[in-house]
């Protein structure tokens, strides 16, 4: 019998916590995550009980045939795969849902050179990136750059749906250099990507203030009872148009910043603009490049600029260029 959408979605949070052997999983325990995740992804009143729990267990077993076992711990009983390999998203897909994917990503990838929605080319590269499509040969033909695993990707789907719901999170956010975590009652706007994080933009309730919070500082997210605030304040694209990453100090507007670059980096500037504003203002003789943009200057761009090492110069602004021959000066005096 076919698994409808609901348990499907059910059976994949069950996999994604009984694949997780750093902790012990009663009965209890996965009713209590499996409901807070359902509340997150469809709202209040989509909670499931005791009964549909053994019965999706029985399910996954019977229907998608995962060895989980109960075994006995002390005075508890706990749940886990008996082979902890297992996962219901690695079962393989029979020859008739094979032809049918083929079939489908060949539509979508009709539709990828028009204007489409997110969403779309969301499922396109998502399909790109779990199907190995092999030629004759049986060696892939397409590769995308693999993100490395990071802390706090789990919660992106969920934090996708309150933001098309207006649901407030109630996160626990610890930041980097932060002792303890900080709870806030974030109003989510906007999913951002860069550099292999994403980045949630919202309303931050206790600062009553826009604010960026990175998904990988998330310790704890919940639905909130404090009442959605709708987004007057900023257009997301607006609010990231001016910066490289992520980071947008208070207050702060752009910089003309004008940069040389070397020969070599030439053609890679040329064919790949480091920034919707990049003006070229004249290409010498020996072939570096003058360049201008319109930038906030934040860590991200800093950082950027001496990844090329001598290959940039900075010519304007001058606290840009002391900025990074400070960075440079304290690096040397690293080495000596």
């Amino acid at each position: 019998m076919p698994v409808n959408k609901a348990a499907r979605f059910r059976y994949e949070i069950i996999d994604e916590c009984l694949r997780n052997t750093s902790r012990k999983w009663t009965k209890t325990a996965l009713l209590e995550y499996i409901n807070r995740r359902l509340e997150l992804h469809f709202g209040a009143g989509t909670s499931i009980s005791v009964s549909q729990l053994r019965y999706d267990l029985e399910g996954m077993q019977t229907e998608c045939g995962a060895p989980i076992e109960m075994y006995r711990e002390g005075k508890g009983y706990y749940y886990r795969y008996e082979e902890p390999e297992f996962s219901i998203k690695t079962i393989p897909v029979g020859e008739e849902d094979i032809l049918k994917l083929n079939e489908a990503v060949g539509l979508l990838r009709q539709i990828k050179g028009f204007t489409i929605a997110d969403e779309m080319a969301e499922i396109v590269k998502r399909l790109e990136h779990r199907y190995r499509f092999p030629n004759s040969s049986g060696h892939p033909v397409i590769s995308f750059e693999s993100s490395p695993a990071v802390q706090g990707i789990e919660n992106l789907e969920d934090i996708y749906h309150a933001i098309l719901r207006k649901k407030v999170l109630k996160v626990s956010y610890q930041a980097f250099h932060a002792s303890e975590p900080r709870e806030w009652n974030l109003h989510p706007y906007l999913l951002k990507e860069h550099g292999h994080r994403w980045y949630l933009l919202c309303y931050a309730q206790e600062k009553e203030n826009i604010g960026v919070f990175a998904l990988d500082r998330m310790k704890d997210i919940r639905i909130s009872k404090v009442p959605f605030r709708e987004n007057e304040f900023v257009n997301g694209e607006d609010y990231f148009r001016d910066v490289i990453g992520v980071t947008v100090l208070p207050n702060q507007t752009a910089s003309e910043i004008e940069l040389v670059f070397s020969a070599k980096l030439n053609p890679y500037i040329l064919t790949k603009p480091l920034h919707h504003s990049q003006e070229v203002l004249h290409q010498f003789e020996n072939g570096n490049l003058h360049v201008r943009y319109q930038l906030m200057i934040n860590p991200e761009l800093i950082s950027m600029l001496l990844g090329y090492g001598n290959d940039v110069r900075v010519l304007r602004p001058q606290s840009l260029a002391d900025e990074i021959r400070n960075v440079a000066a304290a690096l040397l005096k690293h080495y000596e």
